[in-house]
């Protein structure tokens, strides 16, 4: 029934009443007002009603609208952190292949000394007439050490490069070993001395290149900070064990420790103390220690810094 014919009737009913009995048309008057009362009550909830809806509504559009910017500004923020993420990994894969690149040349230096002096020889001893056949086995024989030197050096340095994708189980004792072995001739030429204070091999599941990359930027890392303080005794203290079913790997050196300021923020991309440093060796061994289930700390001691590396077996 419309607004129009619903008053209609109640006037008719009104004018009807007015014939009747007073009481009975006071009381026709009342309800008449009451029943208006709610009609204009009901009109105006369902205007409000309205009105809400039409801003609910408006709500839920803007909602949308945001959604969709907040999940536009998520894949770009991702985008952006995934390329960031990938330059600090080539940023410090170059900062490695420098290093090792550097101690591989430094590491072919004696080795091809010996084969100049040992070709010398050869030639001064000919012309005496002191060359016969042990003389010439014994001079194969050295030079055969010599360019296995070399050889070795190049096949692990190779081998340090090479993209390994999957997760396998590797020595912890043979990973120390190899990158002693890549940085021998840079530790004797920066005077450093290694200690490695285990002798049990402890098998570990990872990429065992990163692993190596963790080890390598601590020492270098030890090694700048030698370099920077001018230390004098200069030493490397490598230690691992099992405890409480966890791998530990700890590294630590005498160079003094590093400063309250940055310690806390040491694993951080571009947080160094160094002047011509970049930070990104220390935050790519962090990154590498959680992809092996495990964590980085360091700390220092009354001889230098320590890092320690913990991993646990059961997620790795």
């Amino acid at each position: 029934m419309t607004k129009e014919k619903t008053k209609e009737l109640l006037n008719t009913v009104i004018h009807l009443s007015s014939e009747a009995h007073p009481d009975v048309h006071q009381k026709v008057l009342l309800l008449s007002k009451q029943y208006m009362q709610d009609v204009r009550f009901r009109a105006m909830l369902v205007e409000q009603n309205s009105r809400y809806n039409e801003k609910l509504q408006r709500q839920e559009k803007e909602l949308a609208r945001y959604k969709h910017e907040l999940v536009k500004l998520v894949k770009e923020e991702t985008e952006a952190h995934n390329k960031q993420e990938k330059m600090l990994q080539q940023q410090a894969k170059m900062a490695a292949m420098g290093e090792m690149m550097d101690a591989v040349a430094h590491q072919w230096k004696q080795p091809l000394n010996a084969l100049s002096m040992l070709g010398q020889l050869l030639k001064m001893d000919y012309e005496e007439g002191n060359v016969d056949k042990p003389y010439i086995d014994d001079m194969l024989k050295n030079s055969d050490e010599q360019i296995e030197h070399m050889i070795s050096t190049l096949t692990e340095f190779r081998t340090f490069f090479r993209p390994d994708k999957e997760p396998e189980p590797f020595g912890l004792k043979r990973c120390i070993q190899t990158v002693m072995l890549l940085m021998k001739d840079e530790l004797m030429r920066n005077q450093i001395e290694v200690h490695i204070e285990s002798e049990k091999e402890i098998i570990i599941n990872g990429i065992e290149n990163e692993f190596k990359h963790l080890i390598l930027n601590i020492i270098a890392n030890a090694k700048d900070a030698f370099n920077e303080r001018e230390r004098k005794q200069r030493a490397i203290y490598i230690r691992y064990y099992e405890e409480d079913g966890n791998i530990i790997l700890q590294i630590e050196d005498n160079a003094g420790g590093i400063p309250d300021e940055i310690i806390k923020d040491i694993f951080k991309p571009n947080i160094t103390s160094k002047e011509e440093g970049t930070g990104i060796g220390l935050y790519m061994s962090a990154q590498i220690a959680e992809k092996l289930s495990g964590q980085l700390f360091v700390a220092n001691t009354e001889r230098g810094a320590e890092f320690t590396l913990e991993v646990h077996p059961c997620c790795n």
